[in-house]
This record gives C-alpha cells, structure tokens and sequence, in this order.
C-alpha cells in the first residue's frame, strides 16, 4: 500500500521560534520561600515577566532537596504579563499520583496530563492555578512557555477545540483517510497515529480514528461533526466515544505537501474528555473504487471541487460490476428444501458454485440458500475479483445472517444484512460456517483490462489493530480483524 510519509520538522521549528520558554529550577530560582518544613509559607518567584506563586509551601536546602514544595490543598498560581501562558511543565520527585506526584493537581483552566514524574499543562491563559488537592507535590523545575509574537497557532488552526479538563492527546503525525459511500452517504473514515512498521502493522501509539460524514470527496477542509471516535493509548488501553457527546473536529490545510491541521474533542465512555491538536501527513483512498484520491490544496468546501481522482495511477483499469438476483438468476438450482443438490449460477464470465442448497420459489422466498458447512464459490474468467457484497435475509451473525461466512482470502466485514469482501482473486470461497446463509443478492466487482496496458488492480484490506483491535468502520458499525461486529 502506497503511502506517503513526510517529516515536519521545520513545521515544528516554526512553532517553535513564536514562543519563548521560562524555566524555573528549584537548585537556582529561590524567591522568598522557606528553608525548612517548621517555615511553611506563601512564597513568590518571578522571572522574564512569569511569577509562580505558592500558596504555601517550602523551598530551600531543607534536607538537602532542593524542589519546590506545595502542601496539600494549597495552591501553585503561574502568572504572565508578557504573554498568553501556553505550557506548563512540572518534573517531579515522584511518579504519577503517588504522594509528591504530578498526578496529585487539580487546575483551574486548560488541559493536563501526566506521565511518570511529568506533568504538562496545555492551553492559553494569562493565569493558571494548580492545587495539590489529593497530596503534596515535590517539583524540581517548572517550565513554563509563553507565546510571543506571531505565537498560536502556526498550523493553520485558528479555533483549536481544547475544553477545560479535557485529556490531551499529544503526538500525532500520519493519517490514513478512507472515502466509502453508505446508503447513500459519504463518509471519510480517518486513522491518525504517530507511527507503524508496515512489514507488521504494529503502531506506535497514540492512535486516534475518527468517522465523519464527508463535505467532498477530494477535499478535506472545515469543521466536521464526528459521529464515532476512539483513542488508543496502546494496543490494550483504549476508549470510545460516548455516542450522546459525539464530538467536533476541525481539519485544514497547511501546505501543497498533504499537511493538514486536526484538531478536535470528543467524550469516551468513561466520561471523560479527550481533545487533539497536531499537524499530520495524510493521504487519502477511495474504498468503494479501490484507488489512491489525490486531494486539493485549495481549501474550498464544494461538493464538485473538479476531477474526483486527477492522481489515479492505472487509467487502465476499469471495474465491472455484475449482479446475481436470485429472483431472476437461478442457474440450475433445486426449488425446494427436499431437494437439496449443488448448484451453479453464471453470468457474465463470473459463476457461483454452491456445494449443497437451494435457490428458487421454495415457500416464495427467492434467494441463494447455502447449507451450513457449505461452500460458495464465486470464480471470474474476465478479470480479477476485486469486491463482492451480499444482501441477506438476515442480520449479521444471526442464522441466515452474512457474519456467518468464513473466507478463503482477502478481507471481509458486515453491517447489518449486508456483508463485504475485498481483495484480489480470480476465485472465492465462502463457508457457511456457523449457520446457513441466505442472500437475496450477490454483487461481484471485477477489475478488467481496458487494453491500454497492463495494470495491477490497488486493494486495500480492512485495516486491524494487533490483537484484532478495529481499525475499519463501515456505516454505524465496527468490525474486528476477523469481520465480527464488535459496535
């Protein structure tokens, strides 16, 4: 699968030189604060126009350790005069919420997490009080930035979505945009993470996905309801959103170089709130046509922005769609439960091979009858198959259902009574595994040679996480690597 991975460092250098970073060390910047814990006391310390102000607390050689101390329930206030205070940066003389932790704050405003001994704040705002409400915390440097002039944000992103208590998610550089259509609807499903070895599909976290109801195929630009979101700290941490709050995302070109501002907030399941605000690579593909989408720079928000694939690379490929109706394609299928015999069906180069069922008016049900245990197989003599999809007459892993199919290769997923495979293959085969199926219809796509040249057909494969984690979404649903709906 074709990617394109491209670095931004000098992005983040140009954030970078908009901002100035003060850094308080607790070995050097004293202030007036206590030498000794019997000398408990307010105490103040101002530098390049930042003051951090203890509430009550100590400073000093007392012990030999030198930090600055915030008794529990007072508070640390980080004041500015010569800018918006954007960070705030604790390291700690213990690890996450223990006693002296960074994890043991509470904060009036912004956004704040914590990681061993650190502990960051993010947002903009003259003022911030912390309060050491569930213990005391023991901090050896306090690093705060301030934004200067021409400071914000540099990426495009003029109204980043940060809500007050919200978990920030901080590290996103690639995304992986798929374009699908559904009941005729437009989606763009996207996949943002920081890294992956393409050899293993192993990620390195953290990863957020996102589906959103899409404004233009070739275009990626403006503020998007998001209907379904999760957030994976690792391979095992992971939450989803919490369907009553669904959550905004706002995207915007950066660049002509496929950069794109994301920024975005949505509420898991566990109640709390997770945002994003990072500047990511993406790059785009049509899911239902199987090829790579190249996406406009301009930043318009049209629904017909010009030619829909201007980057495709096979003009010689097209795709035919052939559709069996067991209403009219019968083949040489019995018509009634008692007479239970194989049957074939073929149309158009493309034949369907069941071992054992029934197709016909049997009880007026017209519809292709495999037996549980049974194959379907589906062949091609003009070209290779590139996608089928079953209407059945039951829902997902129900009996009769399309979740009741196993598969010989390529990828398949389902929603509802429909079921989807893709891949790349002259021949199918589908086991009606755990129950009988029953499809109404079966639609075969074929990717056949316009005589142009040779040309490789582009799949791509329903996209898991290790451990069979979802990293595809059709419609309102969420599979798993082995197809299984999971949402």
């Amino acid at each position: 699968m074709k990617k394109f991975t491209l670095l931004l460092s000098a992005m983040l250098f140009s954030v970078m030189s908009f901002a100035t970073v003060i850094t308080f060390d607790a070995d050097v910047d004293k202030g007036n604060a206590g030498t000794d814990s019997n000398n408990a006391a307010a105490y103040t310390i101002t530098k390049d126009g930042v003051t951090v102000t203890v509430s009550s607390g100590i400073l000093g050689t007392y012990n030999n350790e030198m930090h600055y101390r915030i008794y529990k329930n007072q508070t640390l206030t980080v004041t500015s005069t010569v800018g918006n205070v954007t960070s705030v940066e604790f390291t700690c003389t213990a690890n996450d919420d223990t006693k002296y932790g960074p994890g043991c704050f509470t904060w009036s405003t912004g956004n704040y997490t914590y990681s061993g001994a650190k502990g960051t704040w993010s947002g903009s705002a003259s003022e911030i009080v912390f309060t050491a409400s569930s213990n005391q915390v023991r901090a050896t440097q306090v690093v705060v930035t301030i934004e200067g002039e021409g400071g914000g944000n540099q990426g495009g992103n003029d109204d980043p979505v940060t809500p007050e208590g919200a978990t920030e998610i901080k590290g996103l550089v690639y995304a992986d945009a798929y374009y699908y259509e559904y009941d005729g609807v437009a989606y763009y499903d996207i996949d943002m993470y920081k890294d992956i070895d393409m050899d293993t599909y192993e990620y390195t976290y953290p990863e957020v996905y996102v589906s959103l109801e899409a404004k233009s195929k070739t275009a990626l630009n403006g503020t998007y309801d998001v209907w379904y979101a999760g957030y994976w700290k690792s391979v095992n941490d992971s939450v989803e959103i919490n369907e009553t709050t669904p959550g905004t995302i706002t995207i915007k070109n950066t660049d002509n170089e496929g950069n794109y501002s994301v920024s975005g907030s949505f509420v898991g399941t566990d109640g709390k709130t997770y945002s994003f605000n990072d500047v990511v690579s993406v790059w785009a593909f049509d899911f239902d046509n199987y090829e790579e989408i190249t996406l406009s720079e301009g930043g318009n928000n049209t629904d017909n922005p010009g030619t829909d694939n201007p980057g495709n690379d096979n003009p010689g490929t097209s795709t035919g769609t052939i559709t069996f109706d067991a209403d009219v394609d019968k083949g040489n299928a019995s018509l009634d439960a008692s007479n239970q015999t194989p049957y074939s069906v073929s149309k158009e180069g493309v034949t369907l091979d069941v071992t054992k069922g029934i197709i016909g008016t049997y009880n007026n049900e017209n519809h292709y009858r495999i037996y549980k245990s049974e194959t379907l197989t589906i062949t091609s003599t003009v070209g290779n198959i590139v996608s089928v999809e079953f209407t059945c007459t039951a829902k997902n892993d129900e009996k009769y259902g399309p979740g009741c199919f196993t598969w010989s290769t390529g990828d398949y997923f389902y929603s509802g009574a429909v079921g989807t495979w893709t891949g790349n293959a002259t021949s199918v085969e589908f086991v009606a595994s755990t129950n009988q199926v029953r499809a109404s219809q079966i639609v075969v796509k074929v990717a056949t040679s316009t005589g142009v040249e040779d040309v490789t057909t582009v799949v791509v494969p329903v996209k898991v996480m290790q451990n069979g984690q979802v990293m595809i979404m059709r419609g309102e649903n969420v599979y798993n690597a082995a197809g299984v709906q999971v949402k």
